[in-house]
């Protein structure tokens, strides 16, 4: 999980909120979930650092769960609506493309 999600959030930046930053209209939410990226890699290690056997583990793995489900929701119902307003046909194409190469690249990565 921690090698998609870090391969994810590498592409996903680079290849599209990066280009995304560039606009005004998208700007804010795109600085926002970049920000949103670091907190769940925050929320891994912190994970990682937790006893397996100990109750405090399942309790952050719930709260990984639930930011992650947040996330993919704000992308889903708010960012790419705005995305696909601010970027035109090509470029959704050429960053859809950039970001498929990218997520394979980072997952050959040992992280």
């Amino acid at each position: 999980m921690k090698t998609e999600l870090k391969a994810h959030a590498v592409a996903e930046e680079r290849h599209f909120y990066i280009p995304l930053m560039e606009h005004d209209l998208t700007q804010e939410k795109s600085r926002h979930s970049v920000a949103e990226h670091h907190e769940i890699d925050e929320m891994i290690e912190k994970l990682e650092e937790t006893d397996y056997s100990s109750s405090a583990w399942l309790v952050e793995a719930k709260k990984l769960q639930h930011r992650i489900h947040h996330h993919l929701d704000e992308e889903e119902q708010e960012v790419f609506q705005m995305g696909g307003r601010v970027l035109s046909d090509k470029e959704k194409t050429d960053l859809a493309s950039e970001y498929d190469k990218e997520m394979t690249n980072q997952k050959k990565k040992d992280w």
